[in-house]
């Protein structure tokens, strides 16, 4: 069987550590790239301890060069990185799986529409199957009776840069698409008693948590809580590579979601 081949963008990062390592049974890891003031410029994924190749880690400056013999990319680096490698995607036709978080609106748009009916791709701030699913139950809330509200908590590892993480965001706005919310709370104590247009989201940054959301759905006599625990940072890289698989197979232009990966497998 042939392997599917692989390149990494944002290499060195949790992530693309976590996904190099786990690719040796069904992929082959062509590209390793970063930014070009990194201190692993040059050095092989032997020498850094990640697994056996002499892929050497390579600058985003030469971003066409590391992603030429890619079937699929997989990048999770920053916001600003990805609007300068998305035309060079394009350019290339490779097929692209971000992974990145912080997007504000107009970086998100204009990602978008570089990418959209240009070459087949996954934008996704979460590759948790788990967390996906999740997603799908949040479309649900719309049917709920007018009285139950609605909050969401996230909390992370204390270096995450983001806050509230993407994920937390990307619930928020399905919920809100779904029951009607206009406002998103960060910090209740700013803002008094809570009203009906407003959905409160929370963050805590602590340890070396992966990540854990929460979502509570309260009336006046009952709470449901749906809570996801990412306990291994394998949810995530074993996500990233079901995309990768999944994404291989895709031939048309546009833009796809892990929802679309969960249920066409």
């Amino acid at each position: 069987m042939n392997r599917i081949k692989l390149c990494i963008v944002g290499a060195c990062g949790r992530l693309g550590r976590s996904i190099i390592q786990e690719s040796v049974d069904d992929f082959e890891i062509v590209g390793a790239v970063e930014a070009p003031n990194s201190q692993n410029l040059g050095k092989s994924l032997t020498n850094l301890g990640l697994i056996d190749s002499d892929v050497q880690i390579s600058s985003s400056d030469d971003l066409s060069s590391a992603i030429l013999n890619a079937d699929v990319t997989i990048s999770a680096t920053i916001p600003d990185s990805e609007l300068v490698n998305a035309p060079i995607y394009v350019q290339n036709n490779q097929k692209i799986i971000i992974g990145t978080t912080g997007f504000s609106e107009t970086q998100y748009s204009k990602l978008v529409s570089i990418l959209d009916q240009k070459v087949p791709s996954i934008i996704t701030s979460n590759f948790s199957i788990g967390m996906n699913f999740l997603y799908r139950i949040s479309e649900l809330v719309g049917l709920l009776p007018e009285e139950f509200e609605i909050s969401i908590n996230e909390k992370h590892h204390s270096q995450k840069i983001d806050s509230p993480s993407g994920t937390a965001l990307s619930i928020a706005k399905i919920i809100s698409e779904s029951k009607g919310y206009e406002d998103l709370i960060f910090d209740r104590s700013k803002h008094g008693k809570r009203k009906k247009s407003e959905l409160d989201v929370t963050s805590e940054r602590i340890g070396g948590t992966p990540g854990i959301h929460e979502v509570s759905i309260a009336g006046q006599y009952e709470i449901l809580r749906f809570e996801h625990i990412a306990f291994s940072r394998l949810a995530f890289t074993r996500g990233a590579l079901s995309a990768a698989r999944w994404l291989h197979n895709m031939s048309e232009p546009r833009i796809y979601s892990m929802q679309d990966v969960i249920s066409r497998q």
